[in-house]
């Protein structure tokens, strides 16, 4: 008997859930028919659970016939999980990996205005390393990051994150016009990943992906170090493992979402994958 009522328990529980997420995924106020048909449940037991739901102010009743939306303590508690979603923290363990497998430092990014800001980073462990540290910004079109993001926005976009031309230049390899940086943004369409070989700094090389979304969320996922252990036929090897990384970062259910909570998202072109 004790098993039957907790099992029931936990049918109401679920079925209450489900409530809540069908209310929380529409625009409109829903009554008990659209309810029902939606959850495949009779209207008598959504009145009994919507009851409930209403008195702990997780659903708001309003009209006659009756129409509900979710109440403001469902938005307490999103607001509580945007202020404790910590990006950082969730990616990582994801990156202390890929730093550990390649020997090299391992970063994420997105856009903030005209700059990468560094959302993560992992060192590898080892004295001749590539310094950078979690919430230092640099700059879009000289660094793989930067290049890999600004290829992924509308192309009437990629100015508010550019300073005016010409270009600063850093290295001898720095694209200093719009019109090669739209050739660059080409080439990593195309082939998928972006290359900062000594644009930023001289000695230095970067190899970036986007982390797979099919939401707005820009962010991309990159490894760097001194270029005389990256050489053409390093960078292919490393790329497989990169990508890995960055679908693992995808699967993470916590990870896009805190991105999201904080802020840390731009619009991407669309179609991009």
């Amino acid at each position: 008997m004790e098993r039957h009522a907790t099992s029931y328990q936990s049918q109401g529980l679920v079925r209450a859930l489900r409530i809540l997420r069908t209310l929380g995924t529409t625009d409109r106020a829903m009554g008990l028919a659209d309810l029902s048909l939606a959850l495949e449940l009779p209207k008598s037991t959504l009145v009994r659970l919507l009851a409930v739901l209403e008195e702990q102010e997780f659903v708001y009743r309003t009209g006659n016939p009756p129409k509900y939306t979710v109440g403001h303590a469902v938005l307490e508690i999103s607001e509580t999980y945007r202020r404790q979603a910590d990006t950082a923290e969730v990616a990582a363990p994801h990156l202390r990996e890929l730093a550990a497998i390649t020997g090299l430092t391992a970063n994420i990014g997105v856009l903030e205005g005209r700059w990468v800001l560094h959302v993560c980073v992992e060192e590898p462990d080892r004295p001749l390393r590539f310094r950078s540290s979690a919430g230092s910004l640099d700059h879009t079109y000289c660094t793989g990051l930067g290049k890999l993001l600004l290829s992924r926005i509308p192309a009437d976009r990629v100015d508010d994150h550019l300073p005016a031309e010409p270009l600063p230049s850093f290295t001898p390899h720095t694209l200093t016009t719009r019109a090669d940086l739209e050739a660059e943004f080409d080439r990593i369409r195309e082939r998928g990943y972006s290359l900062d070989d000594q644009e930023r700094d001289l000695g230095v090389i970067c190899l970036a992906v986007p982390v797979p979304s099919d939401t707005d969320v820009n962010v991309a996922v990159s490894v760097s170090g001194p270029a005389g252990e990256l050489s053409p036929e390093r960078r292919e090897q490393l790329l497989p493992v990169l990508q890995r990384v960055a679908e693992d970062l995808a699967a993470n259910g916590r990870f896009l979402p805190s991105l999201r909570a904080n802020g840390g998202l731009q619009q991407r072109t669309e179609g991009a994958s």
